[in-house]
């Protein structure tokens, strides 16, 4: 165990919140995910405020993606028997923290305490940031050249703060204003109070929430099958992302009563974007955030939403028991239509649902679920959930899921094939080993049903999806990544095939090994027809990390959007891009960082070009850019105080 905790290897250290991201959106079309970029901007946030490990607390840690509850439970008893951890090493004599688990946990804790972090009168000292960016599009689309198009000028704008004691207290306020619009119509703020007494947690402004499993309430949490590590859920965060749709604006609060109990209360009152019907009457809720065209602006905050609900929960020596529910209403009815898909789509103006969440950790197994009810069309829904760390090599997970089509929940995100929690059955098994050093496979199965229509189908459908990923890690700072993914499922009734396939080569350079590259190609076949893409990116940091350049050149070829490929790419600081390409064509990114010797000041650029081979124009409608390049300037400043 001391040769264990004396030798981390050289690739721990060089693990990146690239590298993170790169790994956990294994799952390629997790990227058409709206909770995407906002999960991981939320997880980039913890990233650059890291968390104390002697004093997170278990909500704090479950919102760690990659983090079991097992796990949890032994960091916790690990720090109650041997007292505070001096450095972050000690997680590796913990039988349950492997490897891959340690690097990624780097990121995102800390041992100790921070240099200049005294307290006056239990507050900590108080650290923010203060960051700026600007993208500038050197190219005009359709919209801004014809006279019922865009409003305001091309320039995406924001403005994030966001300020606390890393113990009782955080701040966060954002602005931001899309391409097209005239204004900084998007904005927010919070103020969020922690571990004082009874209280808990405290969040006065914009948040988030979620419960259990997230059938009833789970607003801040997301799922990539690849990286699959479900948990249960019980607690409140401040709204930190820019997104414009799925938050609380109000006030909440959790306390602790004694003896495993927690009780918390949520209110929520915002106006929401709506397209009505000539009555009036709600059609749809609009998610987009934009407000560019006049079309777009007259379906601004057209619809008033008032929500409030509690949790009550408790914990004792590894049993979990929760009881969630909610009401919600509307000011104007919901009338979302005829059309067959839409049958049971809640109709009205008062909803409401409500769930009791339960589950039993010991050790290295863990039994979870929740069964829930809804007031839309009286429907039910359940989630039951299994995992075995059978040692610390190999974790075996299983996953099962009944969305009765009539079950509806406007908060709710739980595992699923499809994004609503709703006319879905399934039943998934995952896989996660490490047979031999340096060797890591993940692999699952998941098998899913649609008992109702879904949209452009005309009956029932069903499916299935399975992936297989086979990593070599070599102490030598190289790492060689294969997968394969084969998902099978129906649209416009008819069973369409997905094959892909990725490799990825990994490796640091020099002696200080202040050079990565990676390079990668794809594959992706479906009906018979084949795209392929290859990728290659530099990084380079300099000794004392003040200078950071990476650069990335990629080639695509597919022959329509079915064969479409996913790229991630390199981002500005507190972003994350990735991209979706078809037909054949090159794109490159370069990004630049300077940082100050203090650390106090960040700037930033970041230049992106596409050029499309197979035709003179790209997009369509106001989107249209009449020329086969896309060219985009990027930059961001960052005040640390």
């Amino acid at each position: 165990m001391i040769f264990a905790f004396a030798l981390p290897s050289v690739a721990q250290e060089h693990y990146t919140w690239d590298d993170f991201v790169d790994e956990f959106t294994t799952d390629e079309e997790v990227a058409e995910e709206e909770d995407w970029t906002l999960f991981l901007e939320e997880l980039k946030m913890r990233h650059e405020h890291p968390l104390n490990i002697n004093a997170a607390s278990r909500e704090e840690l479950l919102q760690l993606p990659f983090l079991s509850e097992n796990q949890i439970e032994q960091i916790h008893a690990y720090i109650y028997l041997h007292g505070t951890l001096k450095s972050l090493g000690e997680l590796r004599l913990i039988p349950l923290i492997d490897e891959d688990t340690f690097r990624k946990l780097r990121l995102f804790v800390f041992a100790g305490e921070k240099p200049g972090q005294k307290t006056f009168r239990g507050i900590g000292r108080p650290t923010g940031a203060l960051s700026a960016r600007t993208d500038v599009p050197l190219y005009y689309r359709r919209g801004y050249q014809v006279g019922n198009g865009y409003r305001g000028d091309p320039l995406y704008q924001r403005i994030k703060l966001n300020m606390t004691d890393h113990r009782h207290f955080q701040v966060d306020a954002r602005l931001e204003k899309d391409p097209g619009e005239r204004y900084y119509d998007a904005f927010g703020a919070s103020l969020t109070w922690q571990d004082m007494g009874i209280l808990r947690k405290a969040v006065a402004g914009d948040y988030r929430i979620a419960f259990g499993e997230g059938l009833v309430v789970g607003g801040s949490r997301f799922y990539s099958k690849a990286s699959l590590n479900m948990k249960s859920l019980a607690g409140l965060r401040s709204m930190t992302g820019m997104d414009e749709v799925r938050f609380l604006r109000g006030g909440a609060v959790t306390l602790g009563l004694g003896r495993g109990l927690q009780l918390s209360a949520f209110g929520s009152y915002r106006r929401m974007d709506a397209t009505l019907n000539k009555q009036d009457q709600v059609q749809t809720l609009l998610t987009t955030g934009y407000h560019r065209t006049q079309s777009e602006r007259n379906s601004h905050r057209d619809v008033g939403v008032a929500l409030a609900g509690g949790n009550l929960s408790w914990q004792h020596k590894g049993w979990h028991l929760g009881l969630t529910g909610y009401w919600q209403h509307f000011s104007r009815p919901l009338n979302p239509g005829t059309q067959l898909y839409r049958r049971y789509y809640p109709a009205g103006s008062d909803f409401g649902a409500a769930g009791v969440n339960y589950g039993y950790t010991v050790y290295r197994l863990t039994l979870a679920g929740e069964t829930a009810y809804s007031t839309a069309h009286n429907g039910v829904g359940t989630l039951h959930r299994l995992s075995w760390l059978v040692n610390k090599r190999y974790t075996l997970s299983a996953v099962q899921r009944y969305y009765n089509r009539r079950y509806y929940s406007f908060q709710a995100a739980a595992f699923g094939e499809n994004s609503a929690v709703q006319n879905e059955n399934g039943v998934m098994i995952h896989l996660k080993a490490q047979p031999i050093n340096h060797w890591l496979l993940v692999c699952y199965a998941d098998f899913f049903h649609s008992p109702w229509p879904r949209y452009r189908m005309t009956r029932s459908s069903s499916g299935q999806e399975f992936m297989g990923q086979l990593t070599w890690q070599s102490s030598h700072s190289q790492s060689l990544t294969m997968r394969y993914q084969l998902k099978r499922k129906e649209n416009a009734d008819v069973m369409e095939p997905h094959h892909r396939l990725k490799g990825q080569w990994d490796v640091l350079l020099g002696r200080s090994e202040a050079w990565s590259l990676k390079t990668a190609a794809h594959l992706h076949q479906v009906l018979g027809r084949s795209g392929w893409a290859l990728q290659e990116t530099v990084r380079f940091s300099s000794p004392q990390d003040q200078w950071r350049l990476s650069l990335m050149a990629g080639y695509f070829h597919t022959p329509d959007y079915l064969s479409r490929i996913y790229l991630y790419e390199p981002a500005l600081w507190s972003t994350v891009s990735s991209g979706t390409y078809f037909g054949r064509g090159l794109h490159g990114v370069l990004t630049a960082r300077w940082t100050s010797r203090n650390g106090h000041w960040m700037l930033e650029a970041k230049y992106a070009l596409t050029h499309y081979a197979d035709r003179d124009e790209q997009g369509s409608g106001l989107q249209t850019i009449y020329s086969p390049w896309k060219n985009d300037l990027s930059a961001q400043v960052k005040w640390k105080f």
